[in-house]
């Protein structure tokens, strides 16, 4: 009944996704492991055709096109193996996918995962120790799961604040330092009434994750934070990191300065508003900048700052920074000696090179920079602390998958106008409770 139901979902959540095939073939080279077993399935013999299953997923069209084509050539450095690539327009319709792939057998050879992904798939990865370009990647050690590195990185950038100099220029603005300066500028657009203050896409939940996933992460000043959530007494009480990141979180959404109705506004929509300058500021990564630069044009009126989630000019102006974009192989596959060369092949210098160069985000492998200016002059007009985002744990995800809980999901709770004082009680309620069935 359980893999009836898991085909059935797994057709309705694939015609979410586009499939594009790396060149020739369409035949599947992988087949489901047999229950119950981590043993690799046997290599295909040396010289016979085969195809690896890629999956990935990215919101710019361009982008998917862009390594779509890339694969191909890999063709001409080893004739024998097609590459095809299966491409999904957001991470959730993703993740959905590859939940119920795991659940069926059935995860590709290849696919990508954000950070905090890894947990949830690390059975099913292959350690990458031993590949040479493992100890190229500047990053992959940092997110070693049980001392092993399962799933590699593929860039990493800062998250920042987007906005239209012209108008600021317009409306006598300063670039905000700081937390109160941050919504007093906000508001201040919001009373002259000519611009919505901010993009917020708040029907897509994820838009929000600047504030709701990041500031609480930051505000603790421990790369280990979320880790640590799984041990603490009371993690989301009164004068917690937590608690006091969304306290300004609430004071944001409390000033009403995302439009008339920021939950029914999806992100394409909120971002439109900001490149049609109809909204002066949003926030997001520099993954962003591709985007901005595919529907305006230019980056003639665009300009970013730190989201300054201090308090005063005396602390560290903290940036978080992002790793994103991880590649694993699946243990299971068929064929996984092919798979790690194409796996080296990917991470070379030279195809990183371009691989960078046309997300326009940071390189993550030694002997690559990205030509991003965009990047150069946010950190020589910027004097920021880079904070490193590394997900939480075993222990934090089975605590986050017992209890459900999506940060992104509060954001909307709170937008909508949930207070933070029942947020934090049933929040506390639920990760003891759950954390105590464990024991």
């Amino acid at each position: 009944m359980r893999k009836k139901w898991a085909g059935s979902l797994l057709a309705s959540v694939l015609t979410m996704s586009v499939v594009l095939s790396g060149c020739g073939s369409s035949e599947s080279s992988s087949t489901p492991a047999p229950a119950g077993t981590d043993k690799p399935k046997q290599e295909a013999a040396a010289g016979s055709k085969v195809t690896i299953k890629m999956a990935m997923w990215d919101v710019n069209a361009s982008f998917i096109d862009f390594l779509t084509a890339k694969v191909k050539e890999y063709s001409k450095v080893d004739p024998n193996v097609n590459v095809e690539v299966e491409a999904f327009k957001n991470d959730g319709d993703y993740l959905k996918a590859m939940k119920v792939r795991l659940s069926a057998n059935e995860m590709p050879d290849f696919f990508e995962l954000k950070p905090n992904f890894i947990n949830d798939f690390k059975t099913e990865l292959l350690p990458l120790d031993d590949l040479s370009t493992t100890a190229k990647n500047k990053y992959a050690k940092k997110y070693a799961v049980d001392g092993k590195v399962l799933a590699m990185p593929t860039v990493q950038f800062p998250e920042m604040v987007y906005y239209h100099p012209s108008i600021f220029k317009e409306l006598g603005l300063a670039v905000p330092t700081t937390w109160p300066q941050f919504l007093d500028v906000l508001n201040k657009i919001k009373d002259n009434k000519k611009y919505i203050p901010y993009a917020m896409g708040g029907k897509d939940a994820w838009p929000d994750y600047p504030f709701n996933e990041f500031m609480h992460h930051i505000t603790s000043g421990d790369e280990n934070y979320l880790s640590n959530l799984a041990t603490a007494a009371h993690p989301f009480a009164e004068g917690t990191p937590f608690y006091k990141a969304y306290s300004k979180i609430e004071a944001l959404y409390g000033a009403k300065v995302m439009g008339p109705d920021p939950l029914g506004v999806s992100w394409d929509q909120a971002t439109g508003l900001f490149e049609s300058k109809k909204a002066a500021v949003v926030a997001a990564g520099l993954w962003y900048l591709d985007t901005y630069m595919s529907k305006v044009g230019n980056a003639d009126d665009l300009a970013a700052f730190p989201l300054p989630v201090r308090d005063s000019e005396s602390e560290p102006l903290t940036v978080m920074t992002f790793t994103d974009h991880f590649y694993a192989i699946n243990k299971n596959s068929k064929n996984t000696e092919a798979v790690k060369k194409f796996m080296d092949w990917f991470y070379s210098p030279a195809v990183h090179q371009q691989y960078v160069d046309k997300v326009k985000l940071g390189a993550v492998i030694d002997g690559v920079t990205a030509n991003v200016p965009f990047l150069n002059d946010f950190y020589k007009n910027n004097k920021i602390t880079p904070f490193l985002y590394v997900p939480g744990n075993q222990k934090y995800t089975d605590l986050i998958n017992a209890t459900q809980l999506d940060w992104k999901t509060v954001g909307q709770d709170m937008i909508s106008g949930k207070k933070l004082s029942d947020i934090s009680k049933q929040l506390d309620d639920k990760w003891i409770k759950a954390r105590d069935a464990k024991k």
